[in-house]
């Protein structure tokens, strides 16, 4: 099941925001929203595998996502960590655009 995130316009390119959406379960589930610099919108864990920070606070750099701890740097497609401290990867959850409004889908 989808779950509504925000608007498109919620977020320019090169940022990354967070949200906490609960699963069916009624777990809740925090999530970290990216639109790339290139324009195209990824949906990640909001939580590092190395120092557990939340990566909404990181920085989008090209397809990466960057922890603002320790630098850890994430690939926005794969959740697949980048570089060391971070050697795990981090849950992708696939996302819909529908008239304007970014939708995520928790049950990958």
């Amino acid at each position: 099941m989808a779950e509504k995130l925000c608007s498109v316009a919620d977020l320019a390119p090169g940022e990354v925001k967070g949200f906490q959406v609960a699963e069916s379960s009624g777990k809740l589930v925090d999530i970290a929203l990216v639109h790339s610099e290139s324009g195209k919108w990824y949906a990640l864990a909001d939580k590092c595998s190395h120092g557990r920070i939340k990566l909404s606070t990181g920085f989008v750099e090209g397809e990466c996502l960057e922890c603002e701890w320790h630098g850890s740097r994430f690939s926005l497609e794969s959740g697949q960590p980048l570089n060391p401290p971070a050697s795990r990867p981090v849950a992708t959850y696939s996302l819909e655009i529908i008239d304007q409004t970014v939708y995520v889908n928790l049950d990958n």
